[in-house]
């Protein structure tokens, strides 16, 4: 039964409002917990959570999936879990939760232009033109960090190469899982993904802390259950019945969510520039949706969906 599109928006919504926290919570946690080692029981923990609806979908069906489709979800899973995750959660060590939202800005962009390039996507100039808009937002939001300003450029490329893992996967993961249950290719690519840390968490040369914090061990229990095995699911469900430029554009809307979060948690006061910033995204939105319905009413063919960060 396909989901209604409102549904879908809305799901889609609550993702990137829980995503919208991860920055920070990664942030406290890796002050406590190694960054690989972090990644690795986030993505295996996530996995681990996910992974009774392997079994139920082989008892429903009589089967899992056909093993080249699930060989090419765990490929997937590296490359879209492993490698951008750890570079990420390395680069908000080095550098700032900042400059760590403001890559959401980089993201929808790359991943258009990759989808463009791989699938010959015509968007249209309304489409990249909002896009361009809530990437300026975004920015504005983050109180215009500049690469090597706040933190280290160290950080900042790492985390600059981790959006372009991402946008890749994003491009292609839509297409190549479509065979493949929304809850297993979750549980699949999360399982491998963090097999796949192991190594690099044995190689950095890291051990087990001792003692955790309680903001630690509370931010890496929200990073594992809700920002991976719930978020990552839900980004999965919404993607397979929606179209790339349409949920692409929402990323947007995490550097508002974390600026709310901000004033309800800590009740700090938002400056000029998130007022600005939020006007910008929200004027994109309305253009990037108002491109969707004239797209859809000259009947024009929806492309791959996306499933990250």
């Amino acid at each position: 039964m396909r989901m209604p599109k409102w549904f879908l928006f809305v799901l889609l919504i609550l993702a990137n409002l829980i995503w919208s926290g991860s920055f920070p919570a990664t942030s406290v946690a890796s002050q406590s917990i190694a960054p690989t080692l972090l990644v690795m029981c986030r993505l295996l923990i996530g996995g681990a959570i996910l992974s009774p609806f392997i079994w139920i979908h082989k008892r429903r069906a009589g089967a899992l999936p056909p093993f080249r489709s699930l060989l090419r979800t765990a490929i997937l899973g590296l490359l879209g879990f492993t490698v951008p995750v750890t570079l990420e959660t390395i680069g908000i060590h080095r550098s700032s939760p900042a400059l760590g939202a403001v890559s959401i800005a980089l993201e929808p962009l790359f991943t258009l232009l990759v989808a463009a390039l791989l699938y010959r996507t015509k968007l249209g100039p309304v489409r990249w033109f909002a896009m361009g808009i809530a990437a300026v937002g975004a920015w504005v939001i983050a109180g215009c960090p500049r690469p090597g300003f706040v933190g280290y450029l160290l950080g900042d490329v790492l985390m600059l190469i981790a959006v372009l893992c991402y946008a890749v996967y994003n491009a292609v993961s839509g297409r190549l899982t479509a065979d493949v249950p929304p809850t297993v290719a979750t549980s699949v690519m999360l399982l491998t993904s963090g097999i796949g840390c192991i190594p690099l968490f044995w190689l950095t040369g890291h051990h087990f802390p001792r003692h955790l914090s309680t903001p630690a061990v509370v931010s890496a229990l929200f990073l594992c259950v809700l920002a991976t095995a719930g978020a990552y699911l839900v980004w999965v469900i919404v993607l397979q019945d929606h179209d790339v430029s349409s949920a692409a554009i929402t990323l947007y809307l995490q550097p508002i969510f974390g600026v709310l979060l901000s004033i309800a948690i800590v009740h700090v006061r938002p400056e000029w520039y998130f007022y600005v910033g939020s006007v910008l995204i929200f004027g994109a939105l309305f253009l990037g949706r108002n491109r969707a319905v004239q797209s859809r009413a000259a009947n024009a063919p929806d492309i791959g969906g996306i499933t990250n960060e």
